[in-house]
């Protein structure tokens, strides 16, 4: 399902949460229809109809028949909104054609064919991509500045569950010059020969925060973003393309990085054959600076998505999806070292066995 399949979903799932307890809170109180119906009609259209509406209009929908199956159920909801108050009978009747509208949608969404374009698979990664930078780069803001402003009579402990300072030591809470020191990240200043220079620190709360975004970016575009890619490709060429067909550079680099992060205690290894994102400091470090996370932002690879993928050569091997007896494998083992076989010998051991069961389970 795309992005904004799944967007959609969760609209109209919403959409039926708020009417079914609009029901519940007019139906406790049948008397106060006016106020009633006026409530519940504001909440509807500031609440959750202004974001749908926005939504809808900010750019056309990829899928027309996506379309088909919002616009209907939006124009319902947008008819009701405007309409005069009504009686209350009426009022639940209105209701409830609205929630099945809902429900309908949703179920028309899951039955949706996946047909989705080249560039709206792009389009959403690129999307995902920028919306986590931006929360990335921003994440230690609140607690900085609850730092930054903090006096001497507030104490100097800070209590993480109540996000307050505290004169007394205690559970939960972290001793202020510890939290200076986990975001310290060196300093910059002006040099009269040498000009602007910086002494750079990798502090653990900027490695765990970049280094959780390097994580969740391969994730996804690994595991959500190549297959799908492959399959919209797939159908344009008119070829059949699989996930390890669908290459970036740059995402390689990433994933190098990620992996040198996660792995290595931030010490290139692994990034040490980046071309695009060299970071490497001179200390062997992964030198994930603000400046540096900041140029990603314009660094999306979409041009690279876009273009006609290059077809890999299948591979010739592929490990067996299942497992087997540990005794019968120890077994195995002891007969070809017994046997006295070269290790390609061995390899050819795994083929023969798959050759006699299928001769032993023939079909007719």
């Amino acid at each position: 399902m795309s992005d904004e399949s799944e967007l959609w979903r969760h609209n109209f799932k919403q959409l039926l949460f708020f009417i079914e307890v609009a029901k519940d809170n007019f139906q406790a109180a049948p008397r106060s229809k006016g106020f009633a119906e006026r409530s519940m009609k504001e909440g509807l259209r500031e609440g959750v109809f202004h974001h749908l509406l926005q939504e809808r209009e900010r750019r056309a929908i990829y899928s027309a028949d996506l379309r088909e199956i919002v616009d209907p159920a939006l124009e319902t909801a947008v008819i009701f909104l405007g309409g005069p108050f009504s009686t209350p009978k009426l009022l639940a009747e209105q209701l409830e054609v609205i929630a099945a509208q809902c429900r309908s949608a949703i179920g028309a969404i899951d039955a949706m064919q996946d047909e989705e374009e080249v560039e709206q698979v792009v389009e959403e990664f690129e999307t995902r991509y920028l919306a986590t930078l931006a929360t990335t780069l921003s994440a230690h803001h609140t607690l900085a500045s609850k730092l930054a402003n903090r006096k001497e009579a507030d104490g100097e402990h800070f209590d993480v569950g109540e996000y307050s300072f505290a004169r007394e030591p205690g559970p939960g809470r972290v001793h202020v010059a510890d939290l200076d020191k986990a975001m310290d990240s060196g300093v910059s200043t002006f040099s009269a020969t040498r000009g602007f220079v910086s002494y750079e620190r990798f502090p653990p709360i900027q490695i765990m925060t970049y280094g959780q975004w390097f994580a969740y970016i391969h994730a996804i575009w690994d595991e959500w973003y190549r297959p799908r890619l492959a399959a919209a490709h797939s159908r344009r060429l008119d070829e059949e393309l699989l996930k390890n067909d669908i290459k970036s550079g740059f995402m390689g680099d990433l994933n190098k990085i990620r992996n040198d992060v996660i792995h290595n205690k931030s010490r290139v290894k692994e990034s040490a054959r980046n071309t695009i994102l060299s970071w490497a400091t001179e200390d062997g470090l992964v030198g994930m600076t603000t400046e540096r996370m900041m140029g990603l932002r314009t660094m999306f690879p979409r041009d690279d998505l876009l273009a006609k993928p290059t077809r890999n050569n299948p591979p010739k091997t592929q490990n067996l999806p299942w497992t087997a007896d540990t005794e019968l494998i120890s077994s195995v083992k002891q007969r070809l070292t017994d046997l006295g076989l070269t290790k390609r010998q061995q390899k050819e051991v795994g083929d023969e066995m798959l050759r006699l069961w299928l001769g032993a389970n023939t079909v007719g």
